[in-house]
């Protein structure tokens, strides 16, 4: 029986992994609350999320703690990623599936981050919709028809689904997989409780974020500035971060960095066990050895030093993101097709704007120039 983890030990080890699995059950929770009000129409979808942000009682604190885990859970993803990493968790071979199964649960965290954008059907969650199948269509054979199936396929029920309900199940039986089924024999709820306590501190920011940085839900009575999200961390953040080459590139730049690039990391992340495997016999004991405090001390660091490295390049490309001004202009006091986005939004003829990569990209980060 491996012995990867250990719920009677709360160290940074395991911090952020239980960190991010209870952030995951909460977003569960607040998800379930937010689906009660929901409505999936093109003309009752932000209605009704004005309705729960506005009026119903701890509406607008749950959807912003929804939010704001969703932006923190990819946060603590990284950290616990690069920790594993450093600790070379895929040269022990009773740990290929723990770590397999990581691996191939970022895929539905992140399509639940991207549905969840959507869902509300504001002028954000329409300019993200567009960009899926556009995403797509930029590859090379099979770009075309994956963007016209994903034209194609959208409603905002379909979405729904997908995000309150498959992409949970699939979340949750990889993690099933990944470390809960080894703890149900352990103390589960010992180790939950252990590590809610010890997230005390990021909890109760996380908290504060919902109360004092909250999505601008009030128009067209008090409607945003145009700007208005820039320098602010928000999960729309991480979408954006493969969006950025349509901005900056031209040709096969788009696909290769865009695509290519973060699914060829992907697919050697998850295959290092097997890549590198160690002729050894499985074994018990894990192949790492804890070090002494100097040891302990020079991980701390490294996993810092890499953090701090990751999240200043991701300000640097996303920092000007006016993720929260989309409702200063787009918004039912200035007119035709304001605050709900066009009915014919899938017919590309009658808006060919939106086949414009650069020009879709150039909007969303300077709205004040390109309109």
């Amino acid at each position: 029986m491996s012995h990867s983890i250990r719920p009677d030990r709360t160290t940074w080890r395991h911090y952020f992994g239980g960190f991010t699995m209870l952030a995951l059950l909460i977003q569960l929770l607040t998800g379930i609350f937010l689906a009660l009000y929901y409505e999936p129409s093109l003309k009752g979808a932000y209605k009704s999320v004005q309705y729960l942000t506005n009026q119903v009682t701890g509406g607008s604190l749950l959807r912003n703690l929804h939010r704001w885990i969703a932006f923190v859970i990819f946060l603590t993803v990284f950290i616990h990623t690069v920790r594993t990493t450093l600790r070379k968790d895929f040269l022990n071979p009773s740990k290929r599936v723990i770590w397999l199964t990581g691996v191939l649960v970022v895929v539905p965290v992140f399509m639940s981050l991207v549905t969840g954008l959507i869902l509300p059907w504001e002028w954000k969650g329409y300019w993200f919709m567009e960009m899926v199948p556009n995403y797509f269509g930029v590859l090379p054979v099979v770009g075309p028809a994956l963007k016209e199936f994903f034209l194609e396929s959208f409603t905002l029920p379909r979405y729904e689904v997908l995000h309150i309900l498959i992409l949970p199940l699939i979340i949750f039986i990889l993690l099933d997989y990944h470390f809960i089924t080894g703890l149900r024999k352990r103390g589960i709820f010992r180790y939950m409780a252990r590590h809610l306590i010890a997230g005390m501190p990021l909890w109760i920011g996380l908290v504060l974020l919902s109360l004092y940085v909250t999505i601008p839900s009030q128009d067209p009575d008090i409607i945003p500035m145009p700007l208005d999200g820039e320098y602010i961390p928000a999960p729309e953040w991480w979408p954006l971060l493969i969006l950025l080459p349509f901005l900056y590139f031209e040709g096969l730049m788009v696909p290769l960095l865009s695509f290519v690039v973060p699914v060829a990391v992907w697919i050697v992340f998850a295959l290092l066990p097997y890549l590198l495997a160690r002729k050894t016999p499985e074994r018990e004991e894990p192949l790492e050895v804890d070090g002494g405090g100097r040891t302990k001390m020079i991980g701390a660091v490294v996993v810092t030093l890499v953090f701090i490295v990751f999240f200043a390049l991701v300000y640097l490309g996303t920092y000007n993101s006016p993720t929260l001004g989309c409702s200063s202009c787009h918004n039912l006091n200035n007119g035709f097709r304001m605050g709900v986005p066009p009915e014919d939004f899938k017919n590309r003829k009658k808006l060919p704007y939106l086949d414009d990569n650069e020009w879709m990209m150039g909007h969303w980060f300077y709205p004040q120039e390109i309109y």
